[in-house]
């Protein structure tokens, strides 16, 4: 399934059932590169999402893993979604 491990890990690290207690870990982790492989395909997978590659992602699958409420859309929610993770790094564009 495309994307599979960027929804795996936001639904463990993000949904509100683990947000408080698990987010942060989340954060340490892509800061320091802590996880290895799984975080090093979790943000090749985020980098595609943000430069708004879907193929093959379900509508929906992003709203259903996080549960978000604090954006409009997934859009709004990756990029700040990044900045969290990689504020050293400048987001990627369509561009790239």
């Amino acid at each position: 399934m495309p994307f599979a491990t960027f929804l795996a890990i936001i639904q463990s690290y993000y949904h509100p059932e683990a947000r408080n207690d698990s987010f942060d870990e989340l954060v340490e982790m892509a800061r320091t590169g802590r996880g290895g492989e799984r975080m090093a395909t979790f943000k090749a997978e985020l980098e595609r999402l943000v430069r708004g590659d879907r193929d093959g992602l379900r509508d929906g699958a992003i709203g259903d893993a996080t549960e978000y409420d604090d954006w409009n859309t997934d859009e709004e929610f990756l990029d700040w979604l990044w900045r969290e993770l990689y504020p050293g790094e400048p987001a990627p564009s369509a561009d790239e």
